[in-house]
């Protein structure tokens, strides 16, 4: 008989099983992305790496929400919830602005071309993405008991 520990445990690695999985959405995504607007569209290296950044991330988000996290999370009729939008926007904006730095600063000052940077960075963000996705932006709700009191009925005086 398995513990609630133990349960728990097994969904978290499920999880991080799930979300490597998912992760190539991003990566491959922006990778293929950056290759189209790079070598097909002649876009300047920076803004076609923010652009395939941004679409392969909004697939992300949808992987995310209604296959990676979904599990034991509170959402009427399994609709996003506002809150997971905004945080997800923010998490991932500010990891993909540090992951497009990494692979902009890799090209300028090491030399090294953003199609390999890409994998060096893909490499850093893995475990940064999994805990600020599971533990921040699709953590399960946390009920805070609420201690409802009803009136108490009055008491009819017999005499």
């Amino acid at each position: 008989m398995k513990t609630n520990s133990q349960n728990s445990f097994i969904i978290l690695l499920t999880e991080f099983a799930k979300l490597q999985l998912a992760g190539n959405i991003p990566f491959w995504g922006t990778y293929f992305g950056f290759m189209l607007f790079d070598k097909v569209l002649h876009f300047d290296e920076f803004s076609g790496l923010i652009i395939a950044t941004v679409l392969a991330n909004f697939l992300f988000f949808i992987v995310d929400d209604q296959w990676v996290f979904s599990e034991g999370r509170d959402r009427a009729h399994g609709k996003k919830t506002k809150v997971e939008i905004v945080k997800f926007v923010a998490f991932i904006a500010f990891s993909a602005f540090l992951s497009i730095m990494l692979v902009h600063s890799l090209s300028i000052f090491a030399d090294i071309s953003p199609y390999y940077g890409q994998f060096i960075s893909g490499a850093v963000f893995t475990l940064w993405t999994f805990a600020g996705l599971r533990f921040w932006v699709f953590a399960p709700s946390k009920h805070h008991g609420l201690i409802v009191t009803r009136p108490v009925a009055k008491r009819r005086r017999t005499a």
